[in-house]
């Protein structure tokens, strides 16, 4: 492979942890509390714990992948484990997966969710489904395209800022939510006040809580895709990818309380006002001047792990290129001489992205129903969310048979870890599942389609 094609090694230390803080602190930790204490019935204290479950069940896989960037490291991590522990076929599969599937959809999401806060902040009553929120949707990710095809330099200075910036209304609202706990007591109040108001939305269980956390804490598995960017890799990677993803746990578990603390729950439990209810959460404790201020940090917030995204996504076809596999890699593997950008990669999966912002679309306009008749929601952060543990299970097993008479390794890293990994990944999917199975079902429909469009480019030039 011509060395101009290799992207180089620029990122350190710190540099690194703000890209794995970067991807997971994004606008889904301002969408998702409201969602958790709705499954739990209101119980504060039942919301935190699945905050807690939820992080620790990803934490054992966060903790594998550590142990994994130890070991191996071509470019895109992913795909490196994928392929040294199962072999070239199930690497390109992962490869793929999060080319086309898991990158791109969520450029999508991350855009559209800006969009809808931007119109809350702009003080339109519908934030979901407007021509305004798609029309901004699709200006959010042109921009962002432009400005890491431009200017690429720009972006990884851009999110070691915005994540700074993002994680300061974070700490600060848990820190305060604390004090305020205090006065508040066991929590109970929040279930008698929402007792007392029908909300209409039936909580769906502790389980479904545990899976809603999940959208919050996504995004660490898209730092991988760095990992041969970064000054010694191997040793540098996985300390700070273990390291920034438990630091994002405990941002996360001080902040939900201190916004359920400061917050009107009937409000954050309605799917429609949650927005609202986050805004007038931080007009409770910092004023209503402030909360305006919080809006914006919101926004920053998505801009800056929708910039992350387009980073990220842009190597997901490269890497595959670099391996001789996927559509047209003689084109895909190059980089722009002037600015070191694999614009190919990049264009063709901004183009795939688009496709997803119209299943978005589609989802408030009745295009999609069950055989039945019945509307179905294409939920699109629960579809790759589902797709990504299970394909971590396969990752996770051929470790561990690869490697069970490697006395190099620890032995908890050999057994204990990856069995540990495995229940966790197992048991987010399990979440998913059991909280909404003909859904699950379609999306794993929708996966194997898309694998076998994949299938038709490996080993073809």
């Amino acid at each position: 492979m011509h060395q101009n094609n290799i992207l180089k090694r620029q990122y350190k230390f710190f540099v690194t942890i703000c890209i794995v803080v970067g991807f997971v602190v994004g606008t889904g930790i301002f969408w998702q509390p409201g969602a958790v204490l709705r499954d739990v019935d209101g119980s504060m204290w039942m919301g935190l714990l699945a905050w807690v479950v939820g992080g620790t069940a990803i934490a054992t896989c966060v903790y594998m992948f550590s142990v994994l960037a130890k070991r191996y490291e071509k470019v895109h991590g992913m795909v490196d484990y994928a392929e040294a522990v199962v072999g070239k076929k199930f690497g390109y599969l992962a490869g793929w997966f999060f080319a086309i599937m898991y990158q791109t959809a969520g450029y999508a999401i991350i855009a559209w969710i800006t969009a809808s806060f931007t119109a809350t902040l702009a003080g339109h009553e519908a934030t979901r489904n407007t021509p305004f929120v798609f029309f901004l949707t699709s200006f959010y990710m042109v921009i962002t395209f432009v400005l890491n095809y431009l200017a690429p330099k720009l972006p990884i200075r851009f999110n070691s800022t915005t994540t700074v910036l993002r994680v300061i209304p974070l700490i600060l609202m848990g820190t305060v939510g604390i004090i305020l706990a205090r006065f508040v007591g066991d929590g109970t109040v929040y279930s008698q006040a929402v007792t007392a108001v029908d909300i209409g939305f039936p909580g769906a269980g502790f389980l479904s809580a545990v899976f809603a956390t999940a959208f919050a804490y996504n995004g660490w598995q898209a730092a991988v895709a760095f990992n041969s960017e970064i000054t010694d890799s191997k040793r540098k990677f996985p300390i700070a990818l273990m390291l920034g993803f438990l630091l994002v746990m405990v941002i996360y578990v001080l902040y939900f309380i201190g916004v359920v603390s400061a917050g009107d729950p009937s409000v954050l439990m309605n799917p429609q006002l949650h927005q609202y209810g986050t805004r007038a959460a931080f007009a409770n404790v910092f004023g209503y001047r402030a909360s305006y201020i919080i809006m914006v940090f919101v926004i920053i917030s998505g801009l800056g792990i929708l910039n992350m995204c387009c980073m990220g996504m842009s190597r997901g076809l490269y890497s595959l290129a670099r391996r001789g596999a996927g559509p047209i890699p003689d084109r895909m593997v190059q980089l722009d001489p002037k600015t070191g950008v694999p614009v190919c990669s990049m264009v063709t999966c901004v183009g795939v992205s688009f496709l997803w912002l119209m299943v978005i679309y589609g989802n408030y306009n009745g295009w999609y129903s069950l055989p039945d008749g019945r509307p179905f929601f294409f939920f699109l952060p629960d579809f790759y969310n589902l797709v990504f543990f299970i394909l971590q299970i396969p990752i996770f097993i051929g470790f561990m048979a690869r490697n069970r008479q490697d006395k190099t390794i620890h032995w908890f890293n050999r057994f204990i870890a990856p069995v540990l990994a495995i229940g966790g990944a197992g048991f987010m999917a399990y979440a998913l599942i059991s909280r909404r199975p003909e859904h699950a079902v379609v999306y794993l429909i929708v996966f194997v389609v898309l694998a076998i469009i994949g299938a038709c480019f490996y080993g073809k030039r």
